[in-house]
């Protein structure tokens, strides 16, 4: 199916294991994105993966760290993750929203 409404798609917590990240996830053959929100003071878990990672923040707050640098990013900002970086995050605000892109392979954490 080419098209999607977020409103008509199911509102899931993507990974329980590492990230309280929860909202819908619309994954093609090559892509995947995201849209989630987070409450305050939760996030993810340090972990890594092998794809490539953008995270546009739409709304609140929050705190990420690449590698070894930190910073807090808030609505209109953007991370780039390279792959097989440690990475982690936590929502500054509550109903922190952002979206998430990466390739639909080798998505899933590694070495947490």
């Amino acid at each position: 199916m080419p098209f999607y409404s977020l409103k008509e798609l199911t509102d899931a917590l993507i990974s329980p294991d590492h990230s309280t990240a929860h909202g819908p996830t619309i994954t093609g053959e090559q892509l995947e994105v995201g849209y989630y929100s987070e409450p305050k003071g939760t996030g993810a878990k340090a972990h890594h993966h092998k794809s490539e990672q953008i995270m546009l923040v739409l709304e609140g707050r929050m705190r990420m760290r690449i590698a070894d640098e930190t910073r807090e990013i808030s609505a209109g900002e953007v991370a780039v993750i390279p792959g097989d970086v440690d990475h982690e995050q936590v929502a500054l605000e509550d109903n922190t929203k952002f979206i998430s892109f990466k390739t639909a392979d080798g998505a899933q954490p590694e070495g947490e």
